[in-house]
């Protein structure tokens, strides 16, 4: 693509052997990559194949595999690419980037300078797993996830116990319960582990401080340290796998805790 041209809802953008820049009257600046396909909306890009780079698009966000990738305010600038047909990677050059669901609900919170891979995970659009440090706020049950930063409340029983200390979380999103102030969901909790202190959380491995997690996750998380290229820490938030990306490079196949599932 060159030169100017009227694009209309929907058009559908796609590249070959090159890549192409698009400016939209907004300001927003698509930079589609090589063998990139996607369509073209008045406030979005649904990518359908490749990668595209995002610049200066407050007010306009990605879309890839059913999850959306929307810019904070300010400058910012970002790629998100598709990996296969189940993974999609988001990274934050400059500026921030919320991650969420086909529901709407965030899934993570990228910083400048990080990047992310997500799998939705088939039927399990509640499904979670989060890991940091458990806070008591006046009674109610707080901790910030390490890999996403997204801010829950747990409700469960015997929590009071537990904080202060970091730990693994495994639960049910309850979409329905208004969370505490500063947390972006609820958080019904079906098993808890401790961990150790500034460590990395092995993803799906039991443990004697805890009552289990989520069936599957031993093998992935095996794969994932043997390749050495995603952290095996995994999180689980409102039903999308999260891993973080060492290098800008993914590991091959599933990530580990791709189709896990929450069970009492």
């Amino acid at each position: 693509m060159s030169g100017n041209a009227t694009l209309f809802e929907g058009s559908l953008l796609e590249t070959a052997g090159s890549a192409s820049t698009v400016a939209l009257s907004s300001g927003a600046r698509l930079s589609l990559e090589a063998s990139s396909r996607g369509k073209l909306f008045g406030d979005r890009l649904v990518l359908e194949k490749g990668g595209t780079r995002l610049d200066n698009a407050t007010g306009f966000h990605l879309e890839a595999l059913g999850l959306r990738v929307q810019p904070e305010r300010g400058v910012t600038s970002g790629r998100v690419s598709l990996e296969g047909t189940r993974r999609v990677r988001v990274s934050a050059v400059t500026g921030g980037f919320r991650v969420l669901n086909a529901q709407g609900q965030l899934v993570a919170n990228l910083a400048a300078g990080s990047t992310l891979a997500f799998e939705p995970q088939p039927g399990a659009s509640t499904a979670t797993r989060v890991t940091g440090v458990l806070e008591n706020r006046n009674g109610r049950f707080l901790m910030t996830d390490e890999v996403t930063k997204v801010r829950v409340e747990a409700v469960g029983r015997n929590l009071a116990v537990e904080t202060g200390r970091r730990v693994e979380v495994a639960g049910l999103m309850d979409a329905a319960a208004t969370p505490a102030s500063g947390a972006s969901q609820t958080v019904r909790v079906l098993s808890l582990r401790q961990l150790p202190e500034g460590g990395t959380a092995p993803a799906g491995q039991g443990g004697a401080g805890g009552t289990g997690a989520p069936a599957g996750a031993g093998a992935g998380a095996g794969a994932g340290a043997a390749t050495g290229t995603i952290v095996a820490t995994v999180a689980i938030v409102a039903g999308v796998a999260a891993a973080a990306v060492l290098g800008g490079l993914a590991a091959a196949g599933a990530l580990p805790g791709q189709g896990d599932s929450v069970s009492r």
